[in-house]
């Protein structure tokens, strides 16, 4: 930010009241000029001309003065911004109070100014003994200006703050949440464009017809001047109403195609959009809670996608829509167990980042060849898997998809261990072991750390299955409650009946040949 910007920045409000000032007393010495049924005499428009050296000065330091002091804590905190410097929270949350509140303020403050010039100077006029039509018109000219002007104010004001302060005072929204603070609502500006475009204008008409209605002169004379008058100002006033209704449709459309085209990004399921939020009424307020929304959604999202990586996305979908319960229920399922063979020599003669390479890229290929089959890696201990099949998403066929799952094991493996050949390590080797039978299903943890667990003897008896492995010399082992559900799809050989810890009568089990 340049000096210049800065400057600009910090008077940007100070400018616009002054130029909608500026406008509000061109378009009424418009209008006056127009009026000419009641000439001044020179000894009152001497008097006119002093009291304006005197209270215009005065009224225009007076405005300015108390703007500035309003704006203070603005200006402060734009001055630490061009400093670079963090500005203490104090002062933030004191700029953007004033910041939202300069508006009013400074409409109260015009209309005080103009309603003070309407006292004055009919008060003096009267000292001076002028006529009672003088007097009357004056009043009502003088507040006339400060309607017109107020109102003029009113939009300029608005539109200056939302498009050159607030973006830089609220670069994130949530004006709304300011507090302490007054909002410029929808209802309260069409109230505004209503009072421009209809009772100004119609005031304005009733001062004419009031001065034309005492005219001395000619009457042919006064209907002539009236239809000229009466034209012009209708023009005048159709162009003011013209000027108002865009700056007053550019206030509300800005925000809208902002909602608009976020909404429509929404819609594409890109969340990294957000509403440009400038204003506290209501459609400020909806961009924000827009906004809100869109991080929701966003972190939804990504929780979705997270969670695709350790299931399918079929689970993942029917898990996200509340379809599956993981609060705990009794479950059949296939238990799948595997764990690599003389993996612990291999740590200490490698170096740690191969080792982590290594286990990475053989937990990738069995991680996939589970999800092939619809199961879900529960967790990984040191080089060991567990996962389910049936579960959290029942299937009938769930043990039908844990020996596909195991054969497909059985073909990634030769992959990975070609590629370790290829880089002059030797071949990884592992047991699977894999059981039928019901276990409890249900999220486990502390509150702050659940995970997705299987509790039973089922669990038990699938890891035990998997060790087998090495007394009997073979790669996949099943228990005879996995066998009888399988109807015979997959060559089996039958193995000795074993016992296992935990068990006091012999398990039958099976290998896949």
């Amino acid at each position: 930010m340049t000096k210049f910007n800065l400057f600009w920045l910090k008077n940007r409000m100070l400018f616009a009241n002054l130029i909608a000032n500026v406008i509000g007393v061109s378009v009424i010495s418009f209008l006056t000029l127009q009026e000419s049924a009641f000439p001044l005499s020179p000894e009152i428009m001497r008097v006119g001309q002093r009291i304006d050296m005197i209270f215009q000065p005065c009224a225009f330091m007076v405005g300015v003065i108390l703007t500035i002091c309003i704006e203070r804590p603005i200006r402060r905190h734009l001055n630490i911004s061009y400093r670079q410097e963090s500005t203490p929270p104090e002062i933030a949350i004191k700029a953007r109070q004033r910041l939202l509140n300069e508006p009013f303020f400074l409409i109260a403050l015009d209309l005080g100014l103009w309603i003070s010039a309407s006292v004055l100077y009919p008060t003096i006029y009267s000292a001076f003994g002028a006529a009672k039509f003088v007097i009357h018109r004056t009043f009502f000219t003088s507040l006339h200006t400060g309607l017109i002007t107020t109102v003029i104010a009113f939009f300029v004001l608005e539109h200056v703050l939302q498009k050159r302060m607030v973006p830089h005072f609220f670069p994130d929204g949530g004006l709304y949440m300011t507090p302490k603070t007054l909002r410029i609502r929808i209802s309260t500006r069409l109230a505004a464009l209503i009072f421009a475009c209809n009772l100004v204008p119609f005031i304005s008409f009733l001062s004419i017809l009031r001065g034309t209605s005492r005219s001395m002169q000619d009457p042919v004379r006064v209907l002539e001047q009236l239809r000229t008058v009466i034209l012009t100002d209708s023009l005048l006033f159709m162009g003011v109403g013209i000027w108002l209704t865009i700056l007053v449709s550019g206030n509300l459309k800005r925000p809208l195609h902002e909602i608009i085209r976020v909404l429509q990004e929404i819609r594409h399921g890109r969340f990294d959009k957000k509403v440009r939020v400038t204003s506290n009424d209501e459609i400020g307020y909806t961009g924000d809670v827009i906004n809100e929304m869109t991080e929701g959604l966003k972190e939804r999202d990504f929780v979705k996608e997270t969670f695709g990586k350790y299931v399918t996305e079929e689970i993942r979908d029917e898990i996200l829509s509340g379809k599956v319960s993981l609060d705990g229920e009794l479950k059949e399922v296939t238990v799948l167990f595997a764990d690599l063979r003389n993996f612990t020599p291999m740590v200490e003669s490698t170096p740690p980042k191969e080792v982590v390479r290594i286990i990475n890229s053989y937990f990738k290929e069995m991680d996939e060849a589970i999800k092939q089959y619809h199961g879900l890696v529960l967790q990984y201990i040191g080089d060991e898997i567990e996962a389910v099949f049936g579960a959290p998403l029942y299937r009938k066929d769930h043990p039908v998809m844990a020996v596909q799952a195991a054969l497909e094991m059985r073909k990634r493996l030769l992959a990975v261990n070609q590629d370790l050949e290829q880089s002059g390590y030797p071949p990884l080797a592992h047991g699977i072991g894999i059981h039928t039978g019901e276990v409890l299903a249900a999220n486990i943890g502390s509150p702050d750390s659940l995970s997705y667990a299987l509790v039973g003897d089922t669990v038990n008896l699938a890891s035990r299955l998997q060790g087998l492995n090495k007394e009997f010399g073979t790669e996949i082992i099943m228990s005879a409650s996995t066998r009888t559900r399988l109807n015979g799809n997959f060559p089996l050989k039958e193995l000795p009946a074993t016992r296992v810890k935990g068990k006091s009568e012999p398990v039958e089990i099976f290998t896949l040949e």
